[in-house]
């Protein structure tokens, strides 16, 4: 016999694999949203989905460059409509930059 957590690893899974918003997948399941949601967060601490694409801000992996200047200057500030700003130090790498504005 499956423990709780054992099925619910497996719904998980399924979730991950259809591409479906959480809540879409807990009505094809006839399971409550905020267990599901409860065993999402047990499973994935960071609460990164990838499979399934969100709306907002996206987590964009950022490896820290060796810093071999104390005082590095500003090369780059992107500010959206919004007043949200980006402030770019150090090289500037053009793929970086169009994932941060698209």
């Amino acid at each position: 016999m499956k423990t709780e957590t054992e099925k619910m690893r497996e719904l998980y899974d399924q979730w991950q694999t259809q591409g479906v918003s959480k809540q879409a997948f807990c009505k094809q399941n006839g399971m409550g949203y905020h267990k599901f949601n409860y065993w999402v967060k047990k499973f994935h601490p960071n609460n990164f989905s990838p499979a399934v694409p969100t709306r907002g801000f996206s987590r964009i992996p950022v490896e820290e460059p060796e810093v071999t200047e104390q005082n590095q200057h500003l090369l780059a500030a992107i500010t959206f409509p919004s007043g949200a700003r980006i402030e770019l130090f150090g090289s500037l790498d053009a793929a970086l930059i169009k994932k941060l504005i698209i």
